[in-house]
């Protein structure tokens, strides 16, 4: 007996297998908010296993670069010396459960009286390395600082938009400004899920009053999407049109 195949059937069949393929995986918008849920809680816990901090492109008023740029620690001025120290959060490993909010570590502004050239602006950039699912990554970013070196002793007034009020003489709080961050940073995989960071900023305002050190921690958030699974290639669509051709012709047969 010659078996023979209709090419118009064998399209159909499969074109009308892909679409019904797709329209499985789409049904119903409260059953795709459900996966995407229970795909976000499948993507945890994972580990922090190491936070690094460096201050870099860091500007002085004279245009320079001030004493430890491209390390953890920084100071200017002379006589005393203010200075930016990042500390990243401890004990190591810390889990990660979900995609609350988490804290990379703290930012300690030690503000003095200071003269000669002072900090403008610096960057921190951030590395953080993740494990989980029997996989290791890193994920990098950069927050952004610009610096006000107040006057030491000056007059200064309380104000909120365009009003003010009671002058005041005495000692001016610095500020430390958060003028961006990269939203999300570099991705990286674990196991099935690819991860992107967050940074989210200071965990206060940035007034440090004079002749004092204040601690600013810094957050972040993990969001995790699940992988695509491969859609299947032309060949295996094929393969499968022509066994269910197969199949039909048995049963007629």
């Amino acid at each position: 007996m010659v078996v023979t195949y209709d090419i118009n059937a064998l399209c159909r069949f499969i074109i009308q297998a892909r679409s019904n393929a797709m329209k499985n995986l789409a049904k119903g918008s409260f059953g795709a908010l459900l996966l995407t849920a229970a795909m976000s809680v499948a993507a945890f816990p994972v580990d922090v296993t190491s936070i690094d901090g460096t201050f870099e492109n860091t500007l002085d008023t004279n245009g320079n670069s001030v004493s430890g740029d491209g390390s953890n620690y920084i100071k200017w001025g002379q006589g005393q010396k203010s200075s930016y120290k990042f500390t990243g959060a401890s004990p190591l490993p810390i889990e990660i459960v979900d995609d609350s909010i988490f804290s990379l570590g703290t930012l300690t502004h030690k503000n003095r009286q200071v003269t000669g050239p002072v900090l403008t602006s610096t960057d921190l950039a951030i590395t953080l390395g993740f494990s989980g699912f029997g996989d290791t990554d890193t994920a990098a970013g950069t927050f952004v600082f610009s610096h006000d070196e107040t006057l030491d002793n000056g007059t200064y007034q309380e104000c909120f938009l365009i009003w003010c009020w009671n002058e005041h003489d005495g000692p001016v709080d610095d500020i430390i400004a958060q003028t961006g961050a990269s939203v999300t940073s570099s991705s990286f995989i674990l196991g099935g899920f690819e991860y992107s960071l967050e940074l989210l900023g200071l965990s206060a305002d940035g007034s440090t009053p004079e002749n004092t050190k204040r601690d600013y921690e810094l957050f972040a958030k993990l969001n995790a999407t699940a992988l695509p699974v491969p859609e299947p290639g032309t060949l295996a669509l094929l393969g499968l049109g022509l066994a269910g051709l197969g199949m039909a012709r048995r049963r007629k047969a």
